[in-house]
């Protein structure tokens, strides 16, 4: 619901600013979550429209893969028919997190035009970000013996996948080069802090690869379109 109602917003808030020129993007980046041993790889695409020469709105979606935790957990799961024999088994799981984010800010550009030659460029931003939290069972018990998946269940109330919605204000600074009449390279990295931040249930809020500051580096091509 939250999700929906920013996306709404940011609709709203572009068909009101609209103007004839809008870049589009598509790239790759990192994310690293400050505290967290692991690194996230993904992808980015966004667009951009400028207010003037030196100054644009931008709003940018990425998707950051899962990565697992370091460690395997267990869980007893009970056979379903009574018969059943072993009647209980422990089976072994890993959690996995991954990242995805929409993000959008004001640009500040010095040096050339935003769409001329050499500039850097900083900025604020904001950020909805959204952690899918998943538990990947193996399927077999931990000794390799039984596959339990069609003949026991896990207890009660278990649930093995969760989110966690986050709503982070942070800083941008990158630079970019204009090749006349061909695109724009850009690289930049992006600071973000948590501010709000909750979890669905225990399954989400058990992960270790959260984290309330987040830094993101991406590079990039953009596409200027009149």
């Amino acid at each position: 619901m939250k999700s929906r109602l920013f996306l709404s917003l940011l609709l709203v808030f572009l068909i009101s600013n609209l103007q004839s020129q809008v870049s589009l993007s598509l790239g790759t980046g990192v994310l690293k979550g400050f505290g967290v041993p692991k690194t996230f790889y993904g992808f980015q695409g966004g667009f951009e429209l400028p207010k003037n020469n030196d100054v644009t709105f931008y709003a940018r979606l990425g998707y950051y893969f899962p990565r697992n935790e370091d460690e395997a957990m267990t869980a007893n799961v009970t056979a379903i028919d009574l018969t059943t024999s072993p009647y209980n088994l422990t089976v072994n799981y890993q959690s996995s997190t991954n990242y995805a984010t929409i993000e959008g800010g004001t640009r500040y550009y010095l040096g050339n035009d935003y769409d001329n030659g050499f500039s850097v460029y900083g900025g604020s931003n904001f950020m909805l970000i959204i952690n899918s939290v998943k538990n990947n069972y193996e399927k077999f018990d931990y000794t390799g013996q039984y596959e339990w998946e069609n003949n026991y269940e896990l207890p009660p109330n278990t649930e093995d996948k969760g989110k966690i919605i986050s709503i982070a204000l942070g800083l941008q600074g990158g630079l970019k080069y204009t090749f006349p009449a061909r695109g724009t390279i850009f690289a930049d990295l992006t600071g973000s802090y948590a501010i709000f931040g909750k979890p669905s249930n225990q399954t989400a809020a058990n992960t270790n690869l959260y984290a309330p500051m987040i830094f993101t580096f991406n590079v990039g091509y953009r596409k200027d379109l009149y």
